[in-house]
Formats: structure tokens, sequence, C-alpha cells
């Protein structure tokens, strides 16, 4: 049970990161109009290679499929680069030359399949374009606040203790946090970061955030529990976010109590 809960937390990791950039109105929205903007001034060559409605489609397809790779991809990077000791910018230079790797194959891929031969002629070329768009959505989601300042606001001053460790983009409503050796996991409703801190602290740190810890490396909020999932003497609660996260024998019976189905 414990190896098909681990394939099944990250298989749903995966399809969660995938599905991140359209998991809100604002980034649909955003999605959206990159797409129709793309389509309509055709950048590139396509303006000319494409009538509008193929290219309408060929700007919706690479908006869409650049956005999904590329979100899997920075996130699966921010966690290893949370562990090293790097400057922050080093860490974000990094990531941009990473993410433009698979990012440039997916263009390169789709552009092969609509016969669109400008960005399969040279992939070291196309790559170094890859790199400074991924460069310049690094820096954009790293310096520019996402949360409005009414949000900012809204968020309990205590918690602001915690989320304050976090990158702008990331900031958002708690809801779950995990140890990992020498850091913790925090996820809220916009992503995840590694933060290199004691899991008691974070637990200290959400604030009257109500939440429980289910596991000696779990922690949850409750707002953010959807139901339980149970194999034999296992068990494990479904977060909103499409998450598993166990529950341990020793705190099953304050789960119990704390939290009804």
């Amino acid at each position: 049970m414990l190896k098909s809960f681990a394939k099944n937390t990250v298989t749903h990791r995966l399809l969660r990161e995938f599905a991140a950039p359209f998991a809100t109105r604002h980034s649909v929205l955003l999605l959206i109009a990159l797409s129709l903007f793309a389509g309509l001034i055709g950048p590139f060559g396509t303006y000319g290679d494409f009538p509008i409605v193929s290219r309408l489609f060929y700007w919706t397809v690479m908006v869409l499929g650049t956005a999904s790779v590329g979100h899997v991809t920075a996130t699966s990077l921010e966690r290893l680069l949370g562990k090293t000791c790097w400057p922050g910018f080093v860490q974000q230079t990094v990531l941009s030359v990473l993410v433009a790797i698979p990012v440039c194959l997916v263009v390169a891929t789709i552009s092969a399949a609509f016969g669109f031969s400008n960005f399969t002629g040279s992939l070291l070329s196309l790559y170094a374009q890859c790199a400074l768009v991924t460069g310049f959505v690094v820096i954009l989601f790293n310096l520019l606040p996402i949360a409005s300042s009414l949000e900012t606001e809204a968020l309990n001053a205590e918690t602001l203790a915690l989320l304050a460790r976090l990158p702008m983009a990331k900031r958002g409503r708690i809801l779950r946090l995990m140890a990992q050796d020498h850091y913790v996991e925090i996820v809220t409703d916009r992503g995840s970061t590694l933060v290199s801190m004691r899991f008691r602290d974070a637990m200290m740190e959400v604030g009257t955030e109500q939440g429980l810890q289910i596991h000696r490396s779990h922690w949850v909020a409750l707002h953010a529990v959807a139901g339980r999932y149970k194999s034999g003497k296992h068990s494990c609660l479904r977060l909103s976010d499409g998450s598993f996260v166990p529950v341990g024998r020793t705190f099953s019976a304050k789960v119990k109590k704390k939290i009804t189905w």
C-alpha cells in the first residue's frame, strides 16, 4: 500500500503541476489573452505562413503546451534548487537555463506538427530565444507581487511570518506542510516552496490558521481537507488541491476527533 501511495502521490503531483496554469480564473484569462495576442499579430513569421484561424489555433496550442511543461519543470527544479545555498539570482538563472530545454523541445515539436519551419531550422537559435523568454517569465513572477493588497491584508497577520519566507508568486493560503530532512515544503494555493527551517517552527508560524499535525512529517490546514482514503490499517487525507497526505497511527485518534466526514 505504501508503494502504491507513493506512486499515487507522484502521479497526483505531476497532474496538479500540469494543470496549475489553468487553476485560477486570472491565469486562464492571461493564457487566453496571450494566445489571442500572438494569434492576431503573428510573431516569428507566423502571420504570413498561417491564415487567421490556423494561426490562432497554433498559438493557442503553443501557449498552453509551453505553460504546462514550463510550470512542471520549474516547480520540480525549484524543489531541488531550494536545497542549495546558492543566492537567489543564481538559482533563478539556473532555473531559466534549464526550463528552456523542455520548452524548446515542445516549441519544436508543435511547430513540426503544424509544418512551421521557422522554429525547427536551428535548435540552438530556438533554445536561445526560449531561454530569454523563460528568463523574463521567471523574473516577472519573482519580482511582481501576485497577490493584491486586499488579499494580503486579508491574510492573518501571524500567518505572514511563514508566508514572508516564500517568493511573492507562491504566497497564498496555506494548505499543508511537509518535513524533508532539514527543510520544510510549504504548500499554498499558489504553489509549493522548500524552506530551510525546522518543522516544529513552521507549524508555529502558521499562526491562527486552523490546522492539525496528522503525521510526524505532515501538517494540514483544516479548510483544505476534502476527504479520506483508507486501505487496511493505513489511511490518508485527500486535500482540496488533489494531494494525498498519510495519517500516522499515533495521530489517528486526534484526526478522527478533529475531522469528521
